[in-house]
């Protein structure tokens, strides 16, 4: 004998099991998803930007409760409000500012790495300007490589946040920076990434370490596989992305057109008057006031009529000299 409640409740709500179940489907059984439940995105806003699928196998690190594998290094705004990447990596080839970083920081939905000098920015300006980003919600700061150990002590004994130091290549500086403070070393080795990575991870095996993951895939696989945590990604820039969709939008009207039987586009413009045969509009009389030349001429004062209204009133000052002896 059926519950009655079942009943009320399913006759009440008839589209919710269609909309869940697939067709066919037994009644409250649960149809779990390939990787997991169902992502959740708008219907409008997306994340278009995404890093490649093969950086999640990635390691990563824990920042502030939060694992951290991918990193986007961009400054673009629009790039970093429309990216799925873990956090963002904003370094920028100009003195750091905190107008940027407050910039970066109202529309980033991702913890913020902010570059905060090393090269051109030094001592205790670069320490300043670590306080302020921190000050503002940065979620730690960077250092270029030029960056001496003294200055990333510095910076260490002034934040709270994370400092990332930059290193080329791995030598005694190297050594000196994380044992000045560092928590994170960004690898920035070129070609060389992956074998400074190794001998990186095998003298300090609990150290973070990050860095770009390179043009293709398999410099991307053999960075992890040296023993990076986090992987740095590129993306392609605004104007390429603007490039390929205008490309797409021009193929999509040609073939329209070229469905609709049309040889050649042909833009039709009906009902728009000729901007050259508008009138000229009337100046309402009172709104401009016209003076006469000949009135303009005698109102004209010249040099010669000219009397200073503090002639005779200002005090004569007194000459003093300066006695040479």
């Amino acid at each position: 004998m059926s519950d009655p409640s079942t009943e009320t409740s399913e006759a009440s709500h008839p589209a919710f099991h269609t909309a869940i179940f697939p067709s066919g489907g037994t009644e409250h059984t649960l149809v779990p998803a390939a990787d997991g439940p169902t992502p959740i995105e708008g219907r409008l806003r997306k994340a278009p930007l995404r890093v490649p699928d093969n950086y999640e196998s990635c390691s990563g690190f824990t920042l502030f409760g939060r694992r951290i594998k991918t990193l986007l290094y961009s400054t673009d705004v629009a790039a970093i409000r429309n990216s799925n990447a873990d956090a963002i990596f904003a370094v920028y080839p100009f003195t750091a500012q905190p107008a940027i970083t407050q910039a970066l920081l109202t529309v980033a939905e991702a913890p913020l790495f902010v570059g905060v000098g090393g090269g051109t920015t030094t001592g205790r300006r670069a320490a300043e300007l670590a306080a302020v980003s921190e000050m503002q919600g940065a979620a730690g700061v960077v250092l270029n490589s030029p960056a001496t150990p003294d200055m990333v002590a510095q910076v260490v004994s002034t934040v709270d946040i994370p400092v990332v130091a930059t290193i080329t290549r791995f030598d005694n500086e190297a050594a000196e920076k994380i044992q000045a403070g560092a928590r994170i070393i960004n690898v920035a080795a070129g070609r060389a990434t992956a074998d400074v990575i190794r001998e990186l991870r095998a003298a300090f095996p609990a150290l973070p370490i990050i860095a770009t993951g390179g043009r293709n895939d398999e410099a991307a696989a053999a960075t992890v596989a040296a023993g990076a945590n986090a992987l740095i990604w590129a993306p392609p820039s605004v104007v390429e992305l603007q490039r390929d969709m205008m490309v797409r939008y021009r193929e999509k009207a040609g073939a329209e057109a070229q469905a609709a039987g049309e040889e050649k586009p042909v833009a039709t413009v009906v009902g728009v008057p000729d901007i050259t045969d508008m009138p000229v509009a009337d100046v309402p009389n009172g709104v401009v006031e016209s003076v006469s030349p000949e009135v303009e001429e005698v109102e004209q004062i010249g040099d010669e009529d000219f009397v200073s209204p503090y002639r005779g009133r200002l005090p004569r000052l007194a000459f003093h000299t300066r006695r040479l002896f």
